[in-house]
């Protein structure tokens, strides 16, 4: 892993099946908003809150990944609320792929999704389309086996 890969959970039971996303930064800590709060743990720590098992795909930024994750590691403490809030702008209400998309956007001034979006559009941003955005290349893919649970 590097400064700016994205940590991209696919569908599943453990993301609610719509997907999840959190951006490495230059500390080497995932940093990810989250239904439980704004998180920075490690891969291990990620990985645990995968109960169901899963994989996770390793994205890597082809330009801007340092600013990205110079971006999130400084503003993580700023996300205050999870919550699907499609304002751009905001930092405090947040959610998983709009806080990657302002990773992108306010540290280096580009949009993932290819969809003309600035941080004065309201507009929300999916797991998905950080996935397929042009901008990044898959370089590798964790498989997390389900939680072993105790009777």
């Amino acid at each position: 892993m590097k400064p700016g890969d994205l940590v991209y959970s696919t569908k599943g039971w453990s993301t609610f099946f719509v997907g999840h996303v959190g951006i490495v930064g230059q500390d080497m800590l995932i940093h990810h908003s989250h239904p439980l709060g704004a998180f920075s743990e490690t891969l291990s720590r990620y990985k645990s809150r995968h109960k169901f098992g899963g994989e996770i795909l390793l994205l890597r930024p082809k330009t801007a990944a340092n600013e990205a994750a110079n971006w999130a590691q400084a503003n993580i403490p700023y996300v205050k609320r999870y919550l699907f809030d499609p304002r751009l702008k905001g930092v405090s209400n947040n959610y998983c792929s709009k806080f990657i998309w302002q990773a992108f956007w306010n540290g280096a001034g580009l949009d993932l999704t290819n969809h003309h979006l600035t941080s004065n559009r309201i507009s929300w941003v999916y797991p998905y389309q950080i996935k397929r955005s042009t901008y990044l290349q898959t370089k590798d893919s964790i498989i997390v086996p389900p939680a072993l649970t105790h009777l």
